[in-house]
């Protein structure tokens, strides 16, 4: 008996220790993109502090002048329709530096695309999700955990290569997991898309 006791001690110690160390992951991660203040090209102020508010939050890094970012506007749309409803809200976020209002607006006339565009010109949101192409999409829970990240849909299968329609839509079955108070069953799918 007196062995076990000590054993006992060190597992609990480690596992202690590994939820310590999760902990401090998740709250530097928090504490990193609550400080991201991002202005929108419709002059909207958003701070990502407020994230935890929402049930679920789906970041999509993004570009205009992405072909693929360019067919994905009907679906993001109906995905932000859908379910905004559900306190899931959908923040396209634009990473460059080079900013061009007349573009913006001539691209939202051309795709009848509403939503928000945010400017991560210093690129911090991109470098702390480690995103790497447009589109790419970060699904956050409350707690601002990644559940979900990679790929929209399996629409493209390789740069210039692509379905006729999608067969599996990751980011909806996920966001669906989610509503259902269960585990995403796929928490990672490559993003095909404009190198960023």
């Amino acid at each position: 008996m007196s062995l076990l006791n000590p054993l006992s001690r060190e597992y609990s110690n480690r596992r202690l220790y590994k939820s310590l160390i999760t902990f401090l992951l998740y709250a530097f991660t928090f504490l990193t993109i609550s400080a991201q203040k991002l202005k929108s090209d419709t002059d909207h102020k958003f701070n990502f502090s407020d994230l935890n508010q929402n049930k679920a939050s789906v970041i999509i890094f993004f570009d205009i002048e992405c072909p693929i970012c360019q067919k994905y506007t009907k679906l993001l749309k109906e995905i932000n329709q859908k379910y905004s409803s559900e306190g899931i809200k959908v923040y396209m976020i634009y990473p460059h530096k080079n900013i061009d209002k007349a573009a913006f607006k001539s691209f939202k006339t051309e795709y009848q695309f509403d939503l928000p565009i945010y400017f991560d010109n210093q690129r911090k949101l991109l470098s702390q999700l480690k995103g790497r192409v447009t589109p790419e999409v970060f699904l956050l829970n409350s707690q601002n955990q990644t559940i979900y990240h990679g790929a929209i849909d399996n629409w493209f299968y390789s740069l210039g290569k692509s379905r006729a329609q999608a067969t599996e839509n990751y980011l909806i079955e996920a966001i669906e997991d989610l509503l259902k108070g269960e585990n995403v069953k796929n928490k990672y799918r490559e993003p095909i898309g404009c190198a960023l």
